[in-house]
């Protein structure tokens, strides 16, 4: 049939779905800060909006593991969980892997150009949520072209626990070996070597959580001494005793 003359009317996103993504951009951002507790009354008050599209997006998020419902102690955004981000890390690393060698030889000129002028941007930026969400992107742009549904459910239920915990410890992600796996990847991305560009993509979510695991020892290793140190003066000052 021909063309209606009339324009359509396109459903706008449901406001479940526009309150789901400004909790997760929230959560995600850290504005919601993990262990945080909630409330449907202040979502509302926040929102402005009823409960039920509220409790809808919250049951979505704790699906996901973002947030906590907890039986008699009410809602509260999850804590980070340090294993958990290695595992997530560890995953989309084997994933990423497969699909960028895939996807190479796949990839369009205006593809390549878009990895290389986020590649670009990425080196340039030293916000920790900036850098992870334009990480995100070009990432995206291998998934994209690969076409694989099943790719894009993990990245879409994954990257966010990933990216809290990246935003939780800024500077983690600027360890040399990250920097060098993005570079990697882009170089081979433009020249069609997709093991090369497999390879980088591993070696950039390994790095990456190598850099982080070890910011949060040594930040824990400061307290482990203090709480050792403590113990040691008070069997010395019982033994004085």
């Amino acid at each position: 049939m021909p063309v209606p003359k009339t324009p359509a009317q396109m459903p706008r996103k449901l406001l479940r779905d526009q309150i789901f993504d400004t909790l997760l951009d929230a959560i995600v951002a850290g504005d919601l800060a993990a262990g945080e507790p909630i409330s449907d009354k202040q979502l509302e008050s926040w929102l402005g909006a009823s409960r039920t599209p509220i409790r809808e997006a919250v049951n979505r998020l704790a699906g996901m593991g973002l947030i906590e419902v907890l039986p008699q102690r009410g809602t509260r955004i999850a804590p980070l969980d340090p294993t958990r981000f290695a595992e997530e890390m560890e995953m989309l690393g084997v994933v990423y892997s497969a699909t960028v060698r895939e996807a190479v030889p796949l990839l369009t000129d205006a593809d390549r150009t878009q990895i290389a002028d986020l590649h670009t941007t990425v080196s340039r930026t030293s916000n920790a949520l900036e850098r992870a969400r334009i990480v995100n992107n070009l990432m995206n742009v291998f998934v994209d072209r690969y076409r694989n549904t099943l790719v894009q459910r993990i990245r879409e239920k994954s990257v966010p626990h990933v990216t809290r915990m990246i935003t939780a410890r800024p500077g983690a992600l600027d360890a040399t070996d990250t920097s060098a796996a993005l570079d990697a990847l882009a170089s081979a991305a433009a020249t069609g070597n997709a093991d090369a560009a497999a390879l980088a993509a591993q070696a950039y979510f390994t790095a990456g959580a190598a850099s982080v695991q070890a910011r949060d020892a040594a930040e824990s290793s400061p307290q482990v001494a203090a709480g050792a140190g403590a113990g040691t003066a008070e069997r010395r000052g019982s033994e004085d005793a």
